[in-house]
C-alpha cells in the first residue's frame, strides 16, 4: 500500500512541475506580449521613420475617405436616377 502512495505521490509531484513550469512560460510570453514591448519590436527607433509612417498613414486614409465618399456619392446619383425615372 505504501508503494502505490509513493507511485501516486511521485505522479502528482511530476504534474505540478509540469504544471508550474507551463505557467511560467506563459507568464513570460504574456510579459513579452505588452503593448510597450510589442512597440518597442515593432516600431521604427528613428524619429524620421515614424514621422514618414504617420504621413504615409494619414495619406493612405485620405485616399481611403474620398474612395468611400465617391463610391457614396455614386450610390446616391444611381438612386436619384432610379426614383426619377418613375418607371418602378
Amino acid at each position: 500500500m505504501d508503494s502505490e502512495a509513493a507511485v501516486i505521490k511521485s505522479e502528482m509531484m511530476r504534474t505540478r512541475a509540469g504544471l508550474d513550469r507551463k505557467i511560467a512560460e506563459l507568464e513570460a510570453r504574456a510579459r513579452e506580449l505588452t503593448p510597450r514591448r510589442y512597440a518597442q519590436r515593432y516600431l521604427p527607433d528613428n524619429a524620421l521613420d515614424r514621422a514618414i509612417g504617420g504621413i504615409l498613414t494619414l495619406v493612405g486614409l485620405r485616399m481611403a475617405w474620398k474612395q468611400y465618399r465617391h463610391r457614396h456619392a455614386r450610390r446616391e446619383q444611381l438612386r436619384n436616377a432610379v426614383t426619377s425615372y418613375g418607371g418602378w
